[in-house]
């Protein structure tokens, strides 16, 4: 493979990124292709030993979706960094995409029943749920506190711990991406 073949299917399978950083990573592959005629070696031995272009388009677009993602907190911007990660290999399929997933289950979960305990006062408000005494209609007033407090706390909570998991799995996604690169 020729420089301008690499650097051709490079820039093409690089497109998602924006033009300046494109072209910044164009422009260091290129060098290295400068670089390695001028200590004598051929532009295909250089190809060969940068590796397959498509396979460092797909390690390039991952650190770049885990740089977005760390830049811009969204569930977008990590699904997209989860994705790019997956996609450079069966193995992050396992270690990468069970554990988000797993995650993702377990907060959905969570979150549901922090809305059900914030809801279920209100069925105090209907005349038939109030049972006739007194005592329990402030047993029942109380317990409608309770859970509404329940629920608040819970949220709060929740909140700070999906924070707090957003950013330890973008720890991991750098940690898995470094790891592949051999570093």
């Amino acid at each position: 493979m020729t420089r301008r073949e690499f650097m051709n299917e490079l820039d093409s399978l690089l497109r998602e990124l924006p033009d300046k950083e494109r072209l910044d990573i164009l422009a260091d592959y290129t060098q290295h292709f400068l670089n390695g005629v001028k200590n004598g070696k051929s532009e295909q031995e250089i190809a060969e030993a940068l590796g397959s272009p498509r396979l460092l388009a797909r390690e390039i677009l991952a650190g770049y979706r885990i740089h977005q993602a760390q830049s811009d907190a969204s569930i977008g911007n990590i699904t997209r960094a989860v994705i790019a990660t997956v996609s450079l290999g069966f193995f992050n399929l396992v270690f990468v995409l069970g554990p988000f997933l797993a995650i993702i289950g377990v907060l959905i979960g969570l979150y549901a029943a922090s809305l059900a305990l914030l809801i279920a006062p209100v069925g105090l408000l209907f005349p038939f749920v109030i049972p006739e005494t007194s005592d329990q209609r402030s047993i029942m007033v109380f317990a409608g506190i309770a859970s509404f407090g329940l629920g608040g706390m819970m949220a709060i909570g929740l909140f700070r711990l999906t924070g707090w998991l957003y950013r330890q799995f973008l720890r991991y996604l750098h940690f898995n991406l470094r790891m592949i690169r051999g570093k």
